[in-house]
């Protein structure tokens, strides 16, 4: 070391010399020579701070390596153990969060291994992911009843009878109906079915197919009148009332057999039943029945006047059809 001295040490001369205030007890300070200075040490260079945890005590990392981590667990998607309900990116920490249910499996744990470690952690959840929708009761089904409204297109008539042929269910109902549209729906919008036979003009007749029978259950139920007990035929004067889903029920007496109509426009329809009860458009295809003794006896094809000021119908007879085409009326409820 060279000292701090008043005057320089004998040898060389002092190389540089800086004068010191003159109230300072000494005079000058000497330096050795620069080419004996010791030599500087290195410089350490600074050591990169460690990464700042994020929530929870998660590791942050860059927004591509958290990408990159999920798409690689997107390219094993088909390949996630059933406890991994879900990955996704946490914007917060940028790392790839995999949503693990109930206690972590060894599955999930090498599902969730990456090559980059710190880009990964996993998130207990107690209860998966799943979709929300609701699964709709099974619908009960639809009582068919003579009088309701059946549809089709831009056409409405009314359900007649529940027929059956062998373990075929069909709805009876009026031809002139069935020969504007081939599929129709029920009283309730639902699909009731498609047509399999019909007939007109010369007769008024048509079979709608139920087309999914749990859907819909058969009956001998008139709206607004008695439930039927079979299909015997009235004579002229016997009470016989009608039920349509445009007038509803309204009641009149039988007044002729085997009349034939001229519909215009070359349509004529003969075999039918006059009557003196009322109808309305919209009430086609629906039931008649006697009310005294609760027998079915046909559907209806057309008529005059309205229920507002009187009139009379036509109805197709029932108990021809049946037997001719092996068919069996519902009865009861």
């Amino acid at each position: 070391m060279w000292p701090i001295c008043d005057t320089p040490p004998e040898g060389p001369a002092c190389p540089s010399r800086t004068p010191l205030p003159a109230s300072s007890a000494r005079s000058c300070s000497c330096s050795p020579p620069s080419s004996e200075r010791p030599p500087r040490p290195s410089p350490t260079p600074p050591r990169r701070p460690p990464r700042p945890a994020g929530p929870t005590g998660s590791i942050e990392v860059t927004p591509r390596e958290g990408q990159d981590a999920k798409e690689r667990l997107d390219a094993r998607s088909d390949r996630v153990p059933a406890t991994v309900t879900a990955w996704y990116v946490d914007p917060a920490t940028r790392q790839t969060v995999v949503a693990v249910v109930g206690p972590v499996t060894p599955e999930a744990t090498e599902f969730a291994a990456d090559e980059n470690p710190a880009a990964v952690r996993l998130r207990p959840m107690s209860a998966p992911v799943r979709p929300l929708q609701v699964v709709a009761p099974p619908q009960a089904p639809t009582t068919l009843v003579g009088g309701t409204a059946i549809t089709a297109e831009s056409v409405r008539c009314s359900v007649g009878w529940s027929v059956r042929s062998a373990t075929t269910l069909s709805v009876l109902t009026a031809g002139h109906c069935t020969e504007d549209a081939m599929t129709w729906d029920g009283p309730d919008r639902r699909p009731l079915g498609t047509v399999t036979r019909s007939r007109y003009p010369t007769e008024d007749y048509g079979l709608i197919q139920v087309g999914d029978p749990s859907a819909w259950r058969p009956s001998g139920q008139v709206a607004g009148g008695p439930t039927v007990t079979g299909s015997t035929p009235s004579g002229i004067g016997a009470p016989v009332c009608r039920s349509g889903s445009t007038s509803g029920y309204h009641c009149g007496e039988i007044q002729g057999l085997d009349a034939t109509v001229n519909y215009g426009s070359g349509v004529v329809v003969s075999g039918l039943v006059r009557t003196s009860a009322c109808a309305e458009p919209g009430d086609s295809g629906g039931p008649f029945v006697d009310p005294g003794t609760a027998q079915a006896q046909g559907t209806l094809s057309g008529g005059s006047g309205d229920c507002t000021s009187g009139g009379e119908s036509y109805f197709e007879p029932l108990a021809p059809l049946l037997e001719r085409f092996g068919l069996t009326l519902v009865t009861g409820s």
